[in-house]
């Protein structure tokens, strides 16, 4: 069994200490490891720069979501009545592919996994999907049912305006169907 990185024993105080420096940017990895040895911390440098890598690789996966998620709503805002369940889908489908990519990585400090992934959280996972495949199932209906709805009403509408007006009952049921789209 491989030993547990320095930095993952450090009291919560200074490792906060370490994620505020590594945030600000400003420091060097030489600069935060005296720092952080003044406050009693038994930190090295490969330590701490090891630390400051995986701090930076969450750092741009959390920035590349936020980007993701800004296009979407962009996306989502023009276009109100778009398949959100196809989106939200299509992230949870990324999501299980990155943790797969992640299991088969090694951590070259901990020489495990990069990520652990139990029985349970797959399962809760997959759960996730099939509701959301059902919910988005569900709500195309609903949607579909509702357009069919407003159609027959628009039908109704153009069918007593235009018999006011004398149309000829073959041009009205011509216009019905067209508004109903069935086939003459």
């Amino acid at each position: 069994m491989s030993r547990k990185p320095s930095i993952a024993t450090l009291d919560p105080a200074i490792r906060e200490v370490l994620d505020d420096l590594l945030r600000d940017g400003r420091f060097t990895i030489a600069e935060i490891t005296e720092q952080l040895r003044a406050l009693g911390a038994s930190v090295s440098k490969s330590s701490v720069g090891r630390y400051h890598q995986k701090f930076d690789q969450i750092g741009k996966r959390m920035r590349e979501s936020r980007e993701i998620a800004a296009v979407w709503a962009a996306k989502i805002g023009k276009e109100p009545q778009g398949d959100i369940g196809r989106v939200v889908m299509e992230m949870l489908r990324t999501l299980a592919f990155d943790v797969t990519l992640d299991l088969t990585e090694i951590d070259d400090e901990t020489g495990q996994p990069k990520a652990l992934l139990d029985p349970g959280a797959i399962g809760a996972l997959a759960l996730a999907m099939q509701r959301l495949e059902s919910a988005t199932k569900t709500s195309f209906e609903r949607e579909l049912k509702a357009r069919k709805l407003a159609l027959e009403e628009a039908a109704k509408v153009v069918e007593k305006i235009a018999a006011k007006g004398g149309m000829k009952a073959a041009t009205r049921e011509e216009i019905k169907r067209g508004i109903l789209g069935i086939a003459a």
